[in-house]
C-alpha cells in the first residue's frame, strides 16, 4: 500500500507563493460522518439569489464567535450530499467560516436522491452554475464573522468553477482545486490567486493533462503547488461510498488543503 505521508512521487515544485504545505493529524473519518449536531458549531440555512432564482445553503462556523475567514465548499454533480456537509463540518471546526451552497434547493431535490440530483445538476448550464456559485461568494464574504478574505474548493465537476474563481481573481484570494476538469491550458496561465491541485495518479481523462499544466503554469510565472496521489482514481478523497475512496490519501489531502488556506488565507502559518 502507498505510504501517503512520504514524499509524493510526484509534486509540482513551489512557484512564487512560496507554499510550504504540512498540517496537523485530524481524522478522515470526520469529513463522512453522519448528521450529528455538534455543539461547537452554528449551522444556518441561508438563501441568496441569482436573478428571480432563489437557491439555499448551509453556513457553518465556529459557535464561539469572532471573525474568520470564509471557505467556499462546492459540491461536485451529487449536490451537497453527506460528504460534502460532513467536509464543510470539518473545514468550520478548523476555524473557517465555511459556505455550502446547494444548487438543487430551487427544484426541492435532496441530494440524498443521488440519480435525480445528477440529471439536474447536468441541464445546469455552467453559466447558470456560475453565477449561483458566485452569489454564495458574495454571502460569504459579507457575512459578520467572515473577514471578507475567502477560498473556494471544488472537487471534479465542481474544481472547474473553482479554477474559473482563480481566473477571475476579483472574490477569492485562494483556490483548492481536487482532480478538476480543466479548462484550456491558455486560460490556465491566467490564473490570479494561489491554486493547490490534488491529482489521482491513475486517472486517464486528467493524467496526459498534467505535465503540460505544469509547464504552462511554470511559464506564465503563475504561484501553485500541486500533488499527485500515487495508486489513486478520481474520487479518491471525496467518494467514502465507492472502491476510489482512499482514507489515507484523503487525510494527506485535506491536512495539505487545510494548511494551505490558512497560509493564504491568514498568512504566517
Amino acid at each position: 500500500m502507498p505510504d501517503f505521508t512520504a514524499p509524493d512521487r510526484r509534486r509540482f515544485l513551489r512557484l512564487a507563493a512560496g507554499f510550504a504545505l504540512a498540517g496537523a493529524a485530524s481524522s478522515a473519518a470526520v469529513a463522512q460522518e453522519a448528521e450529528v449536531a455538534d455543539p461547537r458549531l452554528t449551522v444556518e440555512t441561508v438563501t441568496f439569489q441569482v436573478r428571480r432564482q432563489v437557491y439555499k445553503g448551509r453556513l457553518l462556523r465556529l459557535r464561539t464567535g469572532g471573525r474568520r475567514p470564509g471557505v467556499l465548499v462546492l459540491p461536485d454533480q451529487r449536490g451537497p450530499d453527506g460528504f460534502f456537509r460532513g467536509h464543510a463540518k470539518r473545514l468550520a471546526l478548523d476555524g473557517f467560516v465555511v459556505m455550502l451552497p446547494d444548487l438543487l434547493s430551487p427544484q426541492g431535490i435532496s441530494p440524498d436522491q443521488t440519480e435525480e440530483a445528477r440529471n439536474a445538476l447536468s441541464r445546469l448550464s455552467p453559466v447558470e452554475a456560475m453565477q449561483a456559485f458566485e452569489a454564495a461568494a458574495d454571502l460569504l464574504m459579507r457575512h459578520a464573522e467572515c473577514t471578507g478574505s475567502i477560498a473556494a474548493v471544488g472537487f471534479s465537476w465542481s474544481g472547474a468553477f473553482a479554477l474559473q474563481f482563480a481566473i477571475a481573481g476579483n472574490r477569492v484570494k485562494a483556490v483548492v482545486a481536487y482532480y478538476p476538469q480543466l479548462p484550456s491550458l491558455d486560460r490556465m496561465a491566467e490564473i490570479k490567486t494561489p491554486v493547490l491541485f490534488h491529482w489521482s495518479e491513475n486517472d486517464p481523462r486528467t493524467a496526459p493533462l498534467v505535465d503540460g499544466l505544469e509547464k504552462r503554469l511554470i511559464g506564465a510565472g503563475r504561484p501553485f503547488e500541486a500533488f499527485v496521489y500515487p495508486d489513486t482514481q478520481n474520487g479518491f478523497a471525496s467518494e467514502p461510498e465507492t472502491r476510489r475512496w482512499v482514507a489515507a490519501a484523503a487525510d494527506r489531502a485535506y491536512e495539505r488543503s487545510a494548511f494551505f488556506l490558512r497560509r493564504q488565507l491568514v498568512g504566517g502559518v
